[in-house]
């Protein structure tokens, strides 16, 4: 990177970041666009991206009525209707996937996406159970999950239909292949573990990576259990990516979806690696006695101080964990249903 490149990425990882709604224009042409989203995340990155003629935007926010006003106010100051090229979407949640087909309408433009992303969200739209990627009741009795009354109202209740505008015909993100932006070219990595097929965009010139949710600046991604990955390993393949996103620079410029920018990559991971490490050393040292899935849970959660989603979220990530360590040999499952117990060794 030359120091005057360096001197930029530096300063903006200083600066204000735009209000929900809102956006600033960084120095190499990226627009900074950030969009309201209900909960304590309360915003979404998105990107507008320098095309061959005009713009490739990445990620659309979630379809809420925040969020279309937000894209009408957008569209009266930023040259969206004329010079918006393509929409690329890193991958199916509804905070990155739900406006997609709203815009690609309105402004008849592509979505690129790849393709086990594209099937996830389809899957999804089809039946609203897997949307949110919550455990069918077979999965909930393999598994010794116990689920209260609201965590089985949003299982049930078709939420990421009611989030995402629609899904539009899409074009396939293929892995190192390229996005063509103006006098430079974002080379796609795909990355499993947080979504199937979760894109990220690297321009190698610039040392600049749009992260999507792979890699946060101060959270830990989502990493989850549920039935259509129940037999695969997502947090070995979490951790398998970080291992290729750490051959990237340390200086490399992050332009993630939640959160700051921020330059100090490898240092992240590290910590990353070492969070999700201490997780297993927890669960494998709980599991000398027989554990419930809720009791390891409730070890790693603070659970009554979370809402029905996130105690979902915190369920299937425990699960994941436990995954890990069973592929790994060093736990077993016994039992099933309110009767299941995991035991280390």
């Amino acid at each position: 990177m030359s120091p005057e490149i360096r001197s930029r990425t530096v300063e903006l990882t200083q600066c204000d970041a735009p209000e929900p709604g809102g956006y600033i224009e960084l120095p190499d042409g990226i627009v900074w666009i950030r969009l309201p989203i209900p909960g304590a995340l309360r915003h979404i990155n998105v990107w507008l991206v320098p095309a061959r003629r005009g713009w490739f935007l990445v990620d659309t926010g979630m379809k809420t009525r925040a969020v279309r006003q937000a894209w009408e106010d957008l569209e009266k100051k930023l040259p969206l209707a004329t010079e918006l090229e393509s929409i690329v979407v890193t991958h199916h949640h509804p905070d990155h996937f739900g406006m997609a087909s709203w815009l690609s309408d309105r402004h008849d433009v592509s979505v690129a996406m790849h393709e086990r992303s594209a099937a996830a969200a389809a899957a999804a739209l089809r039946d609203p159970e897997e949307g949110l990627r919550y455990p069918s009741d077979g999965f909930v009795e393999r598994l010794g999950v116990e689920l209260d009354d609201d965590m089985r109202e949003i299982m049930h209740g078709g939420i990421y239909k009611s989030i995402v505008s629609g899904q539009s015909p899409t074009t396939t993100l293929q892995a190192d292949l390229s996005v063509a932006g103006r006098g430079r070219a974002w080379r796609v990595t795909v990355h499993d573990g947080h979504a199937p097929g979760h894109a990220c965009l690297h321009d190698d010139s610039t040392r600049t990576l749009i992260s999507g949710d792979q890699v946060l600046p101060t959270i830990s991604s989502n990493i989850s259990l549920y039935p259509s990955n129940e037999l695969g390993d997502p947090l070995g393949d979490y951790l398998e990516s970080l291992d290729h996103l750490a051959s990237l620079p340390e200086d490399t410029l992050i332009l993630p979806a939640h959160g700051r920018p921020f330059m100090t990559l490898h240092a992240r991971i590290e910590s990353l690696r070492q969070e999700h490490g201490d997780r297993l050393r927890q669960l494998l040292q709980l599991c000398a006695d027989p554990r419930t899935t809720t009791d390891l849970t409730a070890a790693l959660f603070r659970m009554e101080r979370l809402d029905a989603l996130n105690r979902l979220l915190a369920t299937t990530e425990t699960l994941a964990h436990l995954r890990r360590l069973e592929l790994l040999g060093e736990l077993q499952r016994h039992g099933s249903g309110t009767d299941l117990r995991w035991i280390a060794g």
